[in-house]
């Protein structure tokens, strides 16, 4: 007998949540469920789930805020106390909205995705009596002495059934005592749709790539902790000796990161590397931006764990250098390069020895593929997740 799910998604723009969303929920087995993915407001995300076949519906719930602001120009954060107040009321809010829904549709089911869903779609699930699964796929947030890690641990204790993880170093955030309610089942990506051999004529031809330019890429939400402004700052070491360098920046920000990227841009024009560095901002022709790279590089400093843009750049064959955080070596092991968090000196000096070594880009590109295809397939991602979905029916 089909069971019906229901995906409660925070956003309705794509990032790596809500792509990880539109490939679970397009790819369960049919036979066994019936999905539909509720979204805050028409979007992208809604888009791309119609297009697939997937049901979709829209519950309106309240903007949100940050949780904390900026202090002046500088990068230091301070809890914003007005903002904590007027969330948790939305989400509250929002979880009567669901909590209507649910007795509607009366699910078996629910998924959660994104802290605001976590809360407002697990109060609504506790109401309704339906078993419910927060799929936390952000590192939880040391900030604030560990404040936010605490609050979370507590509702993690209460609203969820089960909870499943993306990467090991989020579970062992979790309380103790709820251990064996979480699993963990990293990220994976069609390696049929990222895969070699695509045709990047085009994507070079749009953003003025030539031929005979090598390309160093990377695809993230422009934001501090994904570290583009370090990538910036080694490439730049690098650049003038190999005038045929790229750095393709790819993705868009997030809250009220655009300030992070105007900063990026200054900083391109006074290291005087405008012709050399291009900001292509969202791209939904992923696989065929990837193809158009020749090194795919992944600067995060914190949170990261089994990144989709990651698992997507090895399954499109990619040789990868990347900080060593733990969610990322969960994933990259010693099929890539690894190194110390923000040495930008060390990046540099391997994205030299990538940039002027075709053979070492190849050599590492077919094991950056091999790995993909053997660990982080979709179709192993989607089993691990009905497995942890069946798992004591919840």
């Amino acid at each position: 007998m089909k069971r019906k799910i229901i995906f409660i998604d925070s956003a309705s723009d794509m990032g790596g949540v809500e792509f990880s969303t539109l490939y679970l929920a397009s790819h369960l087995n049919p036979d066994l469920w019936t999905v539909t993915v509720v979204c805050p407001r028409a979007g992208k995300l809604s888009s791309a789930c119609q297009n697939e076949g997937v049901q979709t519906e829209i519950v309106p719930m309240p903007d949100l805020y940050s949780t904390s602001f900026r202090v002046g120009k500088s990068d230091t954060r301070l809890p914003n106390l007005l903002a904590w107040i007027w969330d948790g009321f939305s989400a509250l809010a929002a979880a009567n909205r669901l909590l209507s829904f649910l007795a509607e549709r009366k699910p078996d089911l629910v998924v959660t995705k994104g802290i605001y869903a976590h809360l407002s779609g697990g109060l609504a699930a506790s109401k309704a009596n339906v078993k419910c699964i927060w799929h936390v796929q952000d590192f939880i947030s040391e900030r604030f002495g560990g404040l936010y890690r605490l609050l979370f641990g507590l509702l993690a204790c209460s609203l969820p059934d089960r909870i499943v993880v993306d990467g090991t170093v989020i579970a062992g955030q979790l309380p103790d005592r709820i251990q064996s309610r979480v699993s963990i089942v990293l990220n994976g990506v069609d390696t049929q749709v990222f895969r070699t051999g695509l045709d990047d004529a085009v994507v070079r031809q749009q953003l003025g790539i030539a031929a005979g330019d090598v390309v160093v890429g990377h695809a993230a939400r422009i934001t501090p902790w994904k570290g583009q402004h370090h990538l910036l700052e080694a490439f730049g070491k690098v650049a003038k000796r190999y005038p045929q360098a790229r750095l393709l920046l790819v993705g868009a920000p997030t809250f009220d990161n655009d300030f992070y990227e105007r900063k990026l841009h200054s900083r391109v024009e006074e290291l005087g590397l405008n012709p050399q560095v291009i900001f292509a901002g969202f791209r939904a022709d992923l696989p065929q931006v990837l193809s158009a790279m020749d090194v795919f590089a992944y600067p995060s400093v914190e949170k990261d764990t089994s990144p989709l843009s990651l698992l997507s750049a090895m399954a499109c064959g990619l040789p990868v250098v990347a900080f060593d955080i733990e969610g990322v070596r969960e994933v990259l092991g010693e099929t890539g390069e690894l190194i110390p968090v923000r040495d930008e000196c060390k990046m540099a000096e391997v994205l030299e020895s990538l940039i002027k070594d075709a053979a070492l880009r190849k050599q590492m590109g077919i094991q950056s593929r091999e790995k993909a295809i053997a660990q982080f397939s979709l179709e192993q991602y989607v089993a691990g997740m009905e497995s942890a979905f069946k798992c004591d029916e919840v």
